[in-house]
């Protein structure tokens, strides 16, 4: 285990939600935190804990472009269209 790694792991843990939301409908942060992730899961010394995490961190990611796809489609008058 690299404590680097681990380190940048628990980052995005941290952040990459929050920042998403606190900026949606920006498309180009869900994009941004996706690169991050796959590049950190294509680090050759990463273990299998770490790929755990990386996986449902892009699973989280999928489900804030689902949630930013039903916001991006809001009525004015407040309805949602699904």
């Amino acid at each position: 285990m690299n404590p680097i790694i681990e380190r940048d792991i628990a980052h995005v843990c941290r952040v990459m939600r929050a920042s998403v939301l606190s900026c949606a409908p920006h498309r180009t942060l869900v994009d941004y935190w996706r690169r991050r992730v796959t590049c950190l899961l294509e680090l050759d010394e990463i273990g299998e804990l770490e790929i755990c995490s990386l996986r449902g961190l892009l699973h989280e990611l999928d489900a804030l472009e689902t949630l930013l796809g039903i916001r991006m489609t809001s009525h004015s008058n407040g309805s949602v269209r699904a």
